[in-house]
């Protein structure tokens, strides 16, 4: 598992488990009451149901299932544990259930998921990554998953994508004058799948990220005919396509350069979805099945030369 994908399933846990409502009320009961008053204890039974219902939704997902058996979340989520706790969660003083081992075990293991998560993404990702995805962009950042079937990648292959990745983003830096940003890599995460995090000019990063997600839709709806009318339309459909006319028109780059970056854009964007490689917004790992069944798909098709027949 990448460290991208181990922090973002860790944040989902924490989040669909209430990891931290649950810290949160059961240290705000173990503070020091007067006189030893009881503290509502009880208020945290509702927050445990909800805590139960994602646990067994779950139970599908093999990564997620995984990190949670590390720490022991079988005994907890227990049917016999989890009515034993809301027996004991109650109107209390917090001696009585800081005295319980399963109150405290309970508490320990949200707490450990809790810290693990907050260590995790401080530790293995930058500031840049633990952002949400249109934060991210607007800073110029844009991350690629790279979908592989077996253990890895033939370094060629990789030399392949990365160089693929640099005449698009340097075309499209120079449609845009962000030429002076140059691309940097900030992110190489291998595990089932590779992630690759690049850095340029936002304006480079946004229409990069439209480039594929324009082209993806075009593959996902199906409209191809044949290659050259694949190639035309696609072409033609693109947002950028309008950028570059606007610039030949003004003279600020002449027709030939014109056809040129939209060649450019148009193969390499063919090239890099060809070797299994999108956007992750657009890639989801919920749908890689999928996602990997329409690469081939297209891939054939493009090979195939005409889809007449």
């Amino acid at each position: 598992m990448q460290k991208l994908e181990f922090v973002k399933n860790l944040e989902s846990l924490v989040i669909g488990l209430k990891s931290e409502a649950i810290v949160n009320l059961f240290e705000a009961g173990f503070r020091p009451i007067a006189n030893n008053q009881a503290f509502q204890f009880q208020q945290i039974n509702p927050v445990l149901f909800l805590s139960k219902s994602f646990y067994d939704q779950i139970s599908q997902n093999a990564d997620l299932k995984n990190i949670l058996e590390v720490l022991g979340s079988e005994a907890i989520y227990s049917e016999g544990n989890l009515a034993n706790l809301t027996s004991i969660l109650r109107p209390a003083p917090s001696s009585q259930v800081a005295g319980n081992e399963s109150a405290i075990r309970f508490f320990i293991f949200h707490k450990a998921l809790l810290n693990t998560w907050t260590l995790s993404k401080n530790i293995l990702l930058s500031d840049l990554l633990n952002e949400p995805f249109d934060e991210v962009l607007e800073k110029g950042v844009l991350v690629f998953q790279i979908i592989i079937e077996g253990e890895g990648l033939e370094t060629e292959q990789y030399i392949k994508i990365f160089s693929a990745l640099n005449d698009l983003t340097e075309t499209l830096a120079k449609i845009f004058a962000e030429s002076e940003h140059k691309s940097e890599l900030i992110l190489l995460d291998s595990g089932s799948d590779t992630n690759l995090g690049l850095k340029a000019g936002v304006e480079t990063a946004k229409s990069l990220f439209l480039v594929f997600k324009e082209v993806w839709d075009f593959i996902v709806n199906r409209k191809f005919y044949t290659v050259n009318q694949v190639n035309k339309a696609l072409i033609e459909s693109l947002t950028v396509r309008a950028q570059i006319k606007e610039k030949v028109e003004s003279r600020v780059i002449t027709e030939e350069e014109g056809q040129t970056y939209s060649h450019i854009i148009k193969t390499r964007t063919d090239e890099l979805i060809g070797m299994k490689v999108l956007p992750k917004e657009l890639a989801g790992i919920t749908n890689v099945v999928t996602n990997k069944k329409l690469i081939s798909e297209y891939q054939d098709f493009k090979r195939l030369g005409t889809g007449d027949q």
